[in-house]
């Protein structure tokens, strides 16, 4: 009950962002030079523009956190189980970055972020996974009947420097693509800061 409550506690919050672009840096670790049609986030990540028909759909900022969303396919009407109306896509990318004073604190933010999707999705398989040089822990998983309005997805989970990263890829049941591809692809197209 309490992680479901720090769960709606961050949703609440990320309502709260605007804006997730922030300065840009010069360089990425990878030695690429920081392109201007990346999406930064955080002035630490830079996300190429996504293939499959990922379509922008959110980009918000605070001071300690980031979120940004692609979908696939045209907006539904649906009404969540709190009652409320949102769009439902055929498939959604959700990227969250969250600062942290510390690399540990970070670690302990991907942590409980592992610990929650443990207790609320059915895992399937748990993964190390490299990504541009970035190592991701990456859950493949379903979800409990009538707990999303998506039926399966996969997330990765990482720390970089002192940013906890998160990105989740969900599904419908009818949606053919295969979301580890998905995912990995993403993942391979985004950037980090060079220090």
């Amino acid at each position: 009950m309490k992680k479901a409550i720090h769960f709606i506690m961050l949703c609440a919050m990320l309502a709260c962002l605007s804006g997730c672009g922030s300065k840009m840096p010069a360089m990425a670790a990878d030695g690429t030079p920081w392109d201007k049609d990346w999406i930064t986030l955080g002035g630490v990540l830079g996300v190429e523009k996504p293939g499959y028909k990922l379509t922008l759909r959110d980009d918000k900022a605070a001071k300690n956190m980031c979120y940004t969303a692609w979908s696939i396919g045209d907006a539904q009407p649906y009404v969540n189980a709190s009652g409320e109306e949102t769009n439902l896509y055929d498939a959604q990318m959700v990227l969250l970055l969250m600062a942290s004073d510390t690399a540990e604190e970070a670690q302990r933010s991907v942590d409980e972020w592992l610990d929650l999707a443990a207790n609320n999705y059915t895992v399937t398989e748990t993964a190390q996974r490299t990504y541009n040089n970035q190592e991701f822990t990456v859950l493949t998983y379903t979800f409990p009947p009538d707990a999303s309005s998506y039926a399966h997805g996969v997330s990765a989970f990482t720390v970089f420097d002192t940013w906890a990263i998160s990105a989740e890829f969900v599904c419908q049941d009818a949606f053919e693509e295969n979301a580890q591809t998905i995912l990995s692809d993403f993942l391979a197209h985004c950037h980090y800061a060079a220090k």
